[in-house]
């Protein structure tokens, strides 16, 4: 829940990228750009500051690193005791992402962090902020030792590494497959359809032009066949990808509403002004729906319908 005094504001439109403003800058010094960096020398730098075995960029992530990052520059900024280092979903990695999150508001930083996208594994994301957070940190970085290991208690930082979407294959590569495949299986048909030539004997070129035609029908059939079937695993991979977002879209917003309520039940609250209007949105049912009986309670029968 919120601390009291927290002004409430509408939530963003896609789960977690927030701004924080405050007006006390002087705990860490705000940046603008990023480090030019490679992307072989970020990976590097992670690994020697906090004392992991990352690989690539992508395993940023999970947001472990930059949670032990941040304790690095103000050692108890985030509680190492919370922080998943071997997160392994996605609802892991958004956990890992609210520390960094607290972390900056705490101390004042103005930069918005893109955890939607950050969370996907993608490297072109990942890359942007690392370059980003690794100019902050050289910014504010005053040279002090720092016992990576013994800050996470000898936890085991774990990369994360999000598994690639199986990729669709193109329409231009599934239709020139079926046709190489029977191109190479009709030339034994040809060189049995020789010998009955030579000899001009019939019986012996009827049976070699059917198993030619034979030949070469089948595998186009089992190519279109192939090609259907990896279209359809492509989108069921998409599908599922797209189910999985749209489900932790709504657990985040779910336990922001969560958050909402417990705060307005606070004696602080109760007698504001706006806690009315805000209880009335939270509880307001959408037409259609009905709400669900409490622990006990037997629902009302449904009354029926007249025609």
């Amino acid at each position: 829940a919120f601390a009291p005094g927290h002004h409430l504001r509408p939530a963003s439109k896609v789960p977690l990228p927030l701004l924080f403003l405050s007006p006390d800058m002087a705990t860490l010094q705000n940046t603008t750009g990023v480090s030019n960096i490679s992307r072989n020398d970020l990976v590097e730098w992670v690994n020697t500051m906090i004392q992991v075995n990352y690989t690539k960029v992508e395993n940023l992530c999970s947001g472990a690193a930059y949670c032990q990052l941040l304790d690095c520059l103000r050692p108890g900024a985030v509680n190492l005791k919370k922080v998943k280092f071997d997160a392994k979903h996605d609802y892991d990695y958004i956990d890992n992402f609210k520390h960094v999150q607290a972390a900056f508001k705490k101390f004042g930083v103005e930069k918005v962090i893109p955890v939607e996208k950050l969370v996907q594994g993608k490297f072109q994301d990942n890359f942007e902020f690392g370059q980003w957070f690794k100019k902050f940190f050289d910014t504010n970085y005053d040279g002090s030792a720092y016992d990576a290991v013994g800050r996470r208690a000898g936890k085991a930082a774990v990369p994360a590494d999000k598994p690639a979407a199986p990729k669709q294959q193109s329409p231009a590569r599934a239709a020139a497959a079926p046709a190489a495949k029977a191109a190479t299986a009709s030339s034994p048909a040809r060189a049995t359809r020789a010998p009955g030539a030579a000899s001009g004997g019939a019986s012996h070129h009827a049976p070699a032009s059917s198993l030619a035609a034979t030949t070469t029908v089948a595998p186009k059939t089992n190519g279109a066949a192939s090609s259907d079937s990896q279209a359809l695993l492509a989108e069921n991979a998409d599908l599922k990808l797209n189910i999985d977002i749209l489900e932790k879209e709504r657990d985040f917003y779910f336990g922001k509403l969560r958050d909402i309520e417990l705060l307005v039940q606070t004696p602080e609250f109760e007698a504001w002004a706006h806690t009315k209007s805000i209880t009335n949105i939270l509880y307001a049912v959408a037409e259609g729906f009905e709400v669900p009986p409490e622990n006990g309670e037997e629902a009302a029968p449904a009354e029926a319908d007249e025609y």
